[in-house]
């Protein structure tokens, strides 16, 4: 990971691609670079291995460090994340496929991350979003984001989501993808699972329900995720 970001001398700084072949699989992967849920993505697994190497008693490595420190800045436009740098009409023209950059908060623990940017981009996705053109496990990704940003009644109305995408047989197979869809199961019980046990800095029971009486969430032994 260290390896592939590369030192743009003029500014100081390292960036990701191009190429690069985003998780929102609607852009050009020729000129697509500094997208910004790969940017967080990059920060986290660094950061993570860094630590694994200490628990090992190992020395940092310091070009690890060099290119986390000067990684570049998750793109913004308008006080808003967009989808990667340089992006143009992302909420008209790129407003389907996976709202990837919503998954730096939520399924990511945010390294990198301005809270009050990243709730305005989550209002934004929710306004313009065409959910009719997303994949079954995007809505378990929005219910992580809405729920780690304090609004717990959203991430259920997420996972509850009426799409076509969306959807369950009787058998508890999801649509949303090549039938039967399995990113979307997996992605439905890690929401739950995230939802119920907590992450980093949450205190009490399920911290990703509602708390408004019409609930009733049992769980036993799920982590808490970072």
């Amino acid at each position: 990971m260290a390896d592939y970001a590369y030192l743009e001398k003029t500014k100081g700084r390292y960036i990701l691609g191009p190429p690069m072949y985003i998780v929102s699989e609607n852009t050009k992967p020729e000129t697509t670079f500094n997208p910004a849920f790969e940017l967080g993505y990059w920060r986290f697994g660094l950061r993570t291995a860094q630590i694994w190497k200490e628990r090992l008693g190992l020395k940092r490595d310091d070009n690890w460090d060099d290119v986390l420190k000067k990684l570049s800045p998750l793109p913004q436009q308008e006080g808003l994340y967009v989808t990667h740098e340089n992006i143009e009409n992302m909420w008209t023209k790129f407003n389907f496929e996976h709202p990837g950059l919503v998954g730096v908060y939520g399924m990511l623990p945010g390294d990198g991350v301005d809270i009050e940017c990243f709730k305005r981009t989550l209002d934004k996705v929710l306004a313009t979003w065409d959910f009719n053109r997303t994949w079954g496990w995007d809505f378990p990704m929005m219910a992580m984001a809405a729920a780690r940003t304090g609004n717990p009644e959203l991430a259920v109305d997420m996972l509850l989501h009426s799409s076509a995408n969306f959807q369950f047989d009787k058998h508890g197979l999801a649509t949303g993808g090549p039938f039967p869809y399995f990113p979307s199961n997996g992605a439905f019980l890690s929401a739950i699972a995230m939802m119920a046990g907590g992450w980093d800095g949450t205190e009490g029971h399920a911290p990703g329900f509602p708390k408004n009486g019409d609930w009733i969430v049992k769980y036993e032994n799920f982590n808490k995720l970072p």
